[in-house]
């Protein structure tokens, strides 16, 4: 959640600071026929989410740890060099894990397992981010062509999206604020309204992300697979402003 002050409009405040500054006495000792009032407006909508994140894993089995290792090492060079083939496409590498899996405890009597007997198991993920929808589920397909299996397949609201849906909010919150502002004076039978301590809460996003599971699967075990399929959700953005208001007679 993000606080923010809009300094911009700290100039209101001036004649009523400079009021205090002057007598030594706060805000609500005011000169006769002014009044202050708090108030607040609350905007929200629900966006089209407009950004496709995949994440995808490569897994494997080796005796060898170092083996395992240049074997996870070259197919994720792969992966990532097929996925920067494209601009609109934004890749980033995740978790590595290689750990030692030794077998099953031998029966009492029996002799304990052997170091070589050991097995290697390994994973690294890869994380890619598009606009282009149809561009990264095409990537998907292929990837997992190569023995990538897909952990997760979601949509989300770009950061471009939510800054200027959140700044169109707050324009239409402020002119909100100061309608409420202007009728609570006409109201009370005051000639007008000024706006004080302006605060602004983007109130943070509520994704309702639609999501795809794929299960890890033998490559070698079936053809050339379709493409994944992920429709958009909507984010819901709120907005709130507070300020007090300055009525004046």
């Amino acid at each position: 959640m993000r606080i923010l002050t809009l300094t911009a409009l700290c100039a209101l405040a001036l004649p009523l600071s400079a009021h205090a500054q002057d007598t030594g006495k706060g805000i609500f000792d005011l000169p006769a026929g002014h009044m202050v009032i708090n108030l607040s407006a609350i905007e929200r909508v629900e966006v089209d989410q407009d950004l496709l994140v995949a994440r995808l894993r490569y897994e494997g089995e080796n005796k060898d740890a170092t083996a395992l290792q240049n074997e996870i090492n070259a197919m994720m060079k792969k992966a990532v060099d097929l996925a920067k083939a494209d601009a609109a496409i934004k890749v980033t590498t995740q978790q590595y894990y290689v750990y030692p899996v030794d077998p099953p405890q031998p029966h009492e009597g029996k002799t304990p397992a052997t170091p070589e007997e050991r097995k290697w198991r390994g994973s690294q993920e890869l994380e890619l981010k598009s606009e282009k929808a149809e561009n990264l589920l095409e990537l998907t397909a292929k990837l997992q062509d190569m023995g990538l299996a897909t952990s997760g397949l979601s949509y989300t609201l770009s950061p471009d999206k939510a800054q200027d849906t959140q700044e169109n909010l707050m324009e239409a919150a402020l002119e909100k604020l100061n309608q409420k502002a202007q009728r609570a004076a006409k109201a009370l039978g005051k000639s007008g309204a000024d706006l004080l301590e302006i605060n602004v809460d983007s109130g943070g996003y509520y994704p309702q992300p639609v999501m795809m599971h794929a299960m890890a699967m033998d490559s070698g075990a079936m053809g050339k697979r379709a493409a994944p399929v992920a429709a958009p959700g909507q984010t819901e953005i709120t907005m709130t402003v507070s300020a007090k208001a300055l009525l004046k007679p």
